[in-house]
């Protein structure tokens, strides 16, 4: 039995209108795949930020000549049975420029150690996967992904020519699967001002306060958390992002109101036949909002599988091959969508029930 009530019933026996407000509607969708964009430039940053919560670089100060005070810090941390202590070079090392979804180039992150061994003890801590067995005093160890972005591979030379910002001559000596963009070097040296401090019970900034209270007053330099850093870098490009979608939502909800403006006013004879058969106001918002919100169920579901296909050939055929990723899910991409679906539907359906309110039969 048919049901001429009910919102699958109009939509079906008004498709090419049901189609219009559809599509319309569809379009927000597009929204979560501009999110996941924006927080792909995020996403770079994910191990990075990972292995920099669980390897705490600390390292002597200018003001700290003779570097006592460095020295008795790492005493004091050696004899803590809760921590591992790698001494390294004093030396800094550049990570490699890499080009993100979005288009343009960022810098990236680097830790070195001062032995093979060193780093296969972060890398068992880290639980990243390495033959370290071909790996010795200068050398580089870094991902598939980043490497295919400059064509390296396992025996290749990392040095300048590659990049102006790589401080020598390194050798790769092997590739991790584990899609960061960070660069792992060994550098074996006598000048061991900075250490590598690793803790199976302490990260983050749980971590970095524990080698605060132990430095008291000792000229010794314990960095920020990286997180902090990356997120004071990047919180202004979401609000940015936010905003933006806001003001798109916004206009994009007037379009399609003044769509469904022309679409709704040839049904005012229906709804004033309606009113005046006792369909009470509650009732007549019940219908336009079930009408909207299963064209848009319609929508987001055809949307949902629409990102997903596109984000997965744009990932096999463009982005993968060139070391690139574009997630196919971001707290950003949720939020614009739901900011745009919320801005488009909660409108229109106020706007168009409310006229559909006041429609009465004596007037036609």
């Amino acid at each position: 039995m048919k049901r001429p009530l009910s919102a699958f019933y109009y939509i079906k026996e008004n498709r090419s209108r049901g189609a219009v407000l559809v599509v319309l509607l569809f379009l927000t969708t597009l929204f979560y795949l501009a999110g996941n964009y924006i927080d792909s430039v995020g996403y770079y940053w994910e191990k990075a930020v990972d292995y920099d919560d669980r390897i705490c670089l600390v390292g002597a100060l200018s003001a700290d000549e003779d570097q006592r005070d460095y020295k008795e810090f790492i005493k004091l941390l050696e004899e803590d049975d809760s921590l591992i202590v790698m001494p390294r070079s004093g030396r800094g090392f550049s990570g490699l420029e890499w080009k993100c979804t979005m288009g343009f180039e960022m810098g990236s992150y680097s830790f070195a150690f001062n032995s093979p061994e060193d780093m296969k003890t972060a890398f068992d801590r880290l639980g990243i996967e390495a033959d370290l067995s071909d790996t010795g005093d200068r050398c580089v160890v870094m991902s598939s992904a980043l490497a295919r972005q400059y064509g390296l591979e396992a025996g290749s030379v990392l040095d300048s020519s590659v990049n102006g910002s790589i401080p020598g001559s390194y050798r790769v000596s092997a590739l991790t699967e584990d899609d960061s963009y960070v660069l792992f070097y060994v550098h074996e040296d006598t000048n061991l001002t900075r250490a590598n401090i690793m803790s199976d019970t302490l990260s983050g900034d749980e971590l970095r306060r524990y080698l605060e209270e132990k430095r008291g007053d000792l000229r010794v330099f314990i960095p920020e958390c990286l997180r902090d850093t990356i997120a004071a870098q990047l919180d202004p490009f979401f609000r940015i992002f936010i905003f933006t979608m806001f003001v798109l939502s916004v206009i994009h909800a007037t379009t399609i109101n003044a769509v469904l403006a022309g679409h709704f006013i040839k049904r005012r004879y229906e709804f004033g036949i309606y009113r005046a058969m006792g369909m009470s106001r509650k009732d007549v918002f019940k219908k336009v909002a079930s009408e909207i919100c299963l064209a848009d169920l319609i929508a987001v579901l055809c949307g949902a599988v629409f990102n997903l296909l596109l984000t997965f050939m744009l990932n096999e055929l463009v982005y993968i091959p060139t070391g690139e990723y574009l997630p196919y899910f971001s707290t950003a991409g949720l939020s614009g969508f739901i900011l745009s679906n919320l801005t488009v539907v909660i409108p229109v359906i106020l706007i168009r029930s409310s006229s559909m309110c006041r429609a009465d039969v004596t007037d036609f």
